[in-house]
C-alpha cells in the first residue's frame, strides 16, 4: 500500500552551473507533495539534476501543517504547491560566495 502524499519542506543548500559572478551555491526553501522526507529529497534532486544543479544539503525537512506560521514568501510557495502536485515550488535563491576571492 502507498503512502499518501502531503506537502513537504525544506531548506536546500544547491550547487548550479556558473554564473557570470562565478558563485555557483544559493539556499532556497522548497515546497513539494511527496510520500516521506526521502521521496522529497529525491523528487527535488530529479527536477534540478535535468538542469545539471545538484542538492548539497538539506535542513529543516517537514511535512507542512495545516496552520503553519511561516513568512510570507513560503506561505505563497505552500498555496502555488497546493494545486501543482508534480512541481516543487522553489522560494527566492539567496547566492553565496562560492569562489575564494
Amino acid at each position: 500500500m502507498r503512502a499518501m502524499k502531503e506537502l513537504w519542506t525544506g531548506l536546500f543548500e544547491l550547487l548550479t552551473p556558473p554564473s557570470e559572478s562565478g558563485d555557483t551555491g544559493c539556499f532556497t526553501n522548497i515546497v513539494a507533495w511527496a510520500e516521506s522526507a526521502d521521496d522529497f529529497q529525491a523528487k527535488v534532486s530529479r527536477i534540478l539534476e535535468k538542469d545539471s544543479w545538484f542538492v548539497v544539503s538539506v535542513e529543516n525537512c517537514a511535512t507542512v501543517g495545516p496552520s503553519e506560521d511561516v513568512p510570507d514568501e513560503l506561505a505563497e510557495q505552500i498555496e502555488t504547491a497546493r494545486t501543482r502536485p508534480d512541481d516543487c515550488i522553489f522560494g527566492h535563491l539567496h547566492y553565496f560566495p562560492s569562489k575564494p576571492v
